[in-house]
């Protein structure tokens, strides 16, 4: 008893203060009067106020975690959305490669490009195909928009394709529509020449080009290109300068095909003695 005294005298300011405002409380809520109903109006809308920017700066902090969480899953969606978009043209460009291998006529063996010179001119590639893959120099090297090449070198595991975009480059090829015969050929331009064709010939913008049935090594009708323009030579002589757009984006190259087809060796031999060689890498 002596000790709930002691507690009431130490804490007898806090004691009375706590009940006069429980005191308060209890009139203010019991009372009706007009000032008493102005007061508890303004105590209200007080505290609605103080709630409502509570409310606003939880909201506002919430909100930023919500955009930072959306700004994530946005970023992953675009980066699935790319990866789908690659696997897509990936498969397309398979379907059409697997296509063009079933309506071809010659035996093509598929080669993945490994390695790349596209240096002064050197336009040479390297395909992970060889020897062991029955893969032997002059074969050409094809896909599905048309011409792209020549092997020029074999190992066991690898070979060396050259483009057509290559100084050294040539193949007898032909104006399928009016059947003139030419050389195709490459001077480091934008475009491939159709060489040693006469100005009278029968030659148009926008006639295609194909190989020719007289080449010693590549198959007849392999696609070329276009003719774009049709002009003088340099040299002022009776042949014109023919611009032939390729058909085949050779920036773009990925995959090809070699085409297992040899010349006969005995009309290599006998042409080697005669001709002028055309599609022999100097």
């Amino acid at each position: 008893m002596h000790t709930l005294f002691s507690f009431i005298r130490v804490f007898r300011e806090y004691i009375v203060l706590t009940a006069l405002a429980g005191l308060s409380i209890l009139l203010i809520a019991y009372n009706d009067s007009a000032p008493v109903q102005l007061l508890r109006s303004a105590s209200l809308v007080s505290l609605a106020s103080l709630q409502s920017s509570s409310n606003w700066a939880t909201s506002l902090f919430s909100s930023q975690q919500n955009a930072d969480a959306l700004r994530d899953v946005n970023v992953a969606l675009m980066e699935e959305v790319m990866q789908l978009r690659r696997l897509r043209q990936e498969n397309m460009e398979l379907r059409r490669k697997i296509g063009f291998r079933d309506r071809s006529t010659w035996p093509l063996v598929p080669a993945e490009i490994v390695g790349k010179n596209l240096t002064s001119g050197q336009n040479m590639i390297t395909l992970d195909v060889g020897r062991r893959d029955s893969i032997e120099v002059n074969m050409p090297v094809i896909n599905e928009e048309g011409l792209v090449g020549k092997i020029v070198a074999t190992s066991e595991r690898h070979s060396i394709a050259m483009l057509a975009v290559n100084r050294g480059f040539r193949a007898t090829a032909k104006i399928k529509r009016s059947r003139i015969d030419g050389i195709i050929a490459w001077d480091a331009g934008e475009y491939l020449l159709l060489r040693n064709v006469r100005k009278s010939a029968d030659a148009l913008p926008g006639d295609t080009i194909v190989t020719s049935e007289y080449s010693n090594i590549f198959p007849p009708e392999i696609m070329i290109g276009i003719i774009r323009d049709i002009g003088p030579s340099e040299d002022g002589g009776p042949h014109s300068r023919i611009e032939v757009e390729a058909r085949v984006n050779f920036a773009a190259l990925e995959r090809v095909f070699v085409v297992r087809y040899s010349s006969d060796p005995l009309r290599d031999a006998i042409e080697r003695e005669l001709y002028q060689p055309t599609e022999i890498t100097p």
